[in-house]
């Protein structure tokens, strides 16, 4: 039976995650089956070093996508190399341990589909979010996003949930741009959207309960966010490299196509000079 076409291209970016992703992909299409919502889905595996690619194929549906990147290259990575195969009216990411239940980004297709709106983003901070995690990563996080507010003037109050869906052009604008890898991602692609008017961000609640025990901070991720927020800063209002990358991209691209238009006519002209020799 032919599948209908996505409405949805949802990536769901995974590392060594064998034990639950089988599960998880099939949570996930089961959610959007119950809500009649056509799903495309984007599995891309991160350097794994155990059997999640083969868990994650082992689910026989035509609507799932495994990408396999035998390296280890950061979270950011990969969920830009799904933006720019996904299909779809919208284009978003969920991580992949469920975390956050799909129930989310169904509640933000509704959000697109009713408002003009480029991109909705889980956030901790919307008033009907259930939210258990410990009090000095709260301190942390509030203290991270007004820096973000002032070096990236982005409106969202939470840019770190991994929950996030969009219009699919502000995917098509932004992922060929992405220079963060793993830290501060999720941030560089509300900036870069900003930075070419894609600057309708609404929040969506999440319901959300940390896996973890103790309260422990790794300093040295800390440290990398920030080394990382401080780059984009300085690429978008000092260098402005994002609008100059675009603008090179697209310039190319206008060359590419031109060189194929001249190629077809050097092929089509002997033929047209022929014809009108006999």
């Amino acid at each position: 039976m032919t599948q209908p076409l996505p409405e949805v291209g949802l990536v769901l970016p995974v590392y060594n995650g064998e034990p639950f992703i089988a599960d998880s992909i099939r949570t996930v299409l089961a959610t959007f089956d119950e809500h009649g919502i056509p799903i495309e889905l984007v599995i891309p595996t991160d350097g794994c070093t155990d059997g999640t690619a083969d868990a994650a194929r082992s689910v026989d549906d035509p609507r799932v996508r495994v990408l396999e990147f035998t390296e280890n290259r950061g979270k950011g990575a990969v969920v830009t190399e799904g933006l720019l195969v996904a299909n779809g009216r919208w284009i978003g990411w969920l991580d992949a341990d469920l975390d956050i239940h799909p129930e989310t980004i169904v509640r933000m297709v509704g959000m697109l589909r009713q408002g003009d709106i480029d991109i909705v983003v889980g956030s901790k901070r919307h008033p009907d979010s259930v939210v258990s995690y410990p009090l000095i990563r709260r301190v942390y996080s509030a203290g991270y996003q007004a820096l973000v507010r002032v070096l990236a003037r982005v409106s969202a109050r939470d840019t770190q949930v991994g929950a996030k869906l969009m219009r699919r052009e502000v995917a098509e604008v932004t992922a060929p741009l992405l220079l963060v890898k793993r830290y501060a991602f999720d941030l560089e692609v509300l900036a870069v959207a900003a930075q070419f008017g894609f600057d309708r961000v609404e929040e969506a609640p999440i319901t959300l309960e940390y896996r973890f025990s103790g309260t422990g901070i790794d300093r040295r991720a800390i440290w990398l966010m920030m080394l990382d927020t401080l780059a984009i800063s300085y690429r978008l209002h000092i260098r402005h490299w994002y609008t100059r990358q675009f603008a090179a991209l697209h310039r190319r691209r206008v060359e590419e196509s031109s060189t194929a238009v001249l190629a077809t006519d050097v092929l089509v002209a002997p033929i047209s000079d022929a014809g009108q020799a006999s």
